[in-house]
């Protein structure tokens, strides 16, 4: 039997058992191992392609977590990071003749961002609780996530080492946006509230119900954010012209049903940014100017908008329009928001310099009486750093100098990139995509983490550590054509005729 022939039997076996499994599974409605075993298949897809970029970027983007037993939400991400190191160090200890290629993406100021963190972490350890949530806040996880985005930040340029690597994922990256956009809008559409309780379960975010029915899932709007760069940077993805229009409106799309004031806010950062990077001053202009009409005809009608029987999709515009955040309930979550801040304020001035740490909330679950409910989710949120403000979050748990110095760091990679694609971009203009696409996601999540990401979000480190990696990928190009001799052409001697 041929080797095709053993690959095509494998396939179908494979095939067989996975029906086999699906309709048992459906048939007895455990739907948690249908999520299992959907994950372990695409997992292994994914960990079978050549390379560490296909399962990075399906860990990074997948609002999904890992339904394992006795865990809480195991981060996808995690497992994919993990499988990549180990397979970086399999294939460099299985081949030690194969050269070692790495590009360094963490500077010296990220270096001690972490190290203060781990400093912070002894003084106060803590353990995950007993399956993932018990009675005490330990504030392990959001260490965890501190650690996965160090792990991210150190690795990313031992598995991206090259521009035709750096192209590679942003192609995986509008792949998978395309995938889950599609499908989150469908389950928005659905109205199911069997499919809202199954995302609430196994995934990694917040869902809600818009008043017209429709699902609202907070994770959507990251999609649309990443599709709209990518259509915007015509040469990190070439698309032909109903390819381009076919991203833009989904993109939009996902943007709007995600009905997050923050991404509508992030999306008109990205639509002004990348072509005034790009020496597009005319269409930014022309775009800054349709912003500004668009939030004008927003403010102005705002009072006839809010009067619809429905105002779902339109909850995105409540950061212009002050009836639409009053008519949408937006504006509660921004007076919650306030209360939070003020709250970690008192407890930033007990420790400015070194921070309180996550954790340390005993018996956050128990009430003498509902009455203490609300009292109860504002502690549990200080302990476990859930804030809704990145940089406050951050001066509590590690102090305010910790919080400056990530300032910095975000301050200095948007200028430093924003710098170098202004000034390579009519020499090298995928070299200057490259830096215009990470200034403006930077330049966006500066303003998301204030009104809601917190710092210790691997795809904040993700483009942190992309903007180093721009850089050096440039500077390794020049250093190795430097090292090429210059090849000169051979004299020959003429012959008579």
């Amino acid at each position: 039997m041929s080797p095709r022939q053993l690959k095509i039997f494998a396939l179908f076996g494979g095939a067989v058992a996975l029906a086999v499994c699906l309709g048992y599974g459906i048939a007895t409605e455990s739907y948690r191992s249908i999520i299992l075993l959907s994950v372990l298949v695409v997992f292994t897809a994914l960990l079978v392609i050549p390379g560490y970029i296909p399962l990075l970027v399906f860990g990074l983007l997948t609002p999904f977590t890992v339904p394992l037993p006795l865990i809480w939400n195991f981060p996808l991400m995690l497992l994919a990071l993990g499988t990549c190191i180990l397979k970086y160090w399999l294939q460099h200890g299985l081949a030690p003749q194969l050269k070692s290629t790495s590009i360094n993406t963490v500077t010296l100021a990220m270096g001690l961002f972490f190290a203060w963190v781990f400093v912070r972490y002894c003084m106060k350890p803590s353990i995950p609780n007993v399956m993932g949530f018990g009675r005490n806040v330990t504030g392990f996880r959001a260490y965890l996530n501190y650690g996965i985005s160090f792990g991210l930040l150190f690795f990313l340029g031992r598995f991206v080492v090259n521009r035709a690597g750096f192209l590679t994922l942003m192609r995986w990256m509008a792949g998978i946006c395309i995938a889950y956009s599609l499908l989150f809008i469908i389950f928005s559409l659905s109205k199911s509230v069997w499919i809202a309780t199954l995302v609430l379960t196994y995934g990694s975010m917040f869902v809600d119900f818009f008043d017209n029915g429709f699902l609202r899932f907070v994770a959507l709007p990251e999609f649309g954010l990443i599709l709209l760069s990518l259509a915007l940077l015509p040469h990190l993805l070439k698309l032909n012209r109903v390819q381009w229009w076919g991203i833009v409106l989904l993109a939009i799309a996902a943007v709007i049903m995600g009905g997050n004031r923050s991404s509508l806010g992030m999306a008109f950062i990205i639509v002004v940014t990348i072509p005034f990077l790009r020496g597009k001053s005319r269409q930014a202009a022309t775009i800054a100017s349709s912003v500004v009409i668009v939030s004008l005809a927003a403010y102005f009608g705002g009072p006839a908008l809010s009067r619809l029987p429905h105002t779902g999709f339109l909850r995105s515009l409540a950061l212009i329009s002050p009836e639409l955040a009053l008519s949408t309930r937006a504006g509660e979550t921004m007076e919650w928001r306030e209360t939070q801040w003020d709250l970690a304020a008192i407890q930033i001035k007990e420790h400015p310099i070194i921070g309180r740490g996550y954790g340390g909330l005993e018996n956050a679950f128990e009430f003498a009486d509902p009455s203490q409910l609300d009292q109860a989710v504002f502690d549990i949120d200080l302990a476990t750093g859930g804030i809704h403000n990145g940089y406050i979050a951050c001066a509590l748990t590690f102090g305010i100098p910790a919080a400056l110095l990530f300032v910095y760091i975000l301050s200095s990679q948007i200028m430093g990139n924003a710098r170098r694609a202004a000034k390579i971009h009519r020499d090298d203009p995928v070299a200057a995509e490259m830096h215009c696409f990470v200034c403006a996601h930077l330049l966006s999540f500066a303003c998301a983490i204030y009104i809601g990401t917190d710092l210790n979000s691997p795809f904040i480190w993700f483009l942190l550590g992309l903007g180093v990696l721009t850089t050096n990928v440039k500077l390794a190009e020049k250093k190795k054509a430097k090292a090429v001799p210059p090849v000169f052409a051979q004299p020959t001697l003429a012959r008579a005729v």
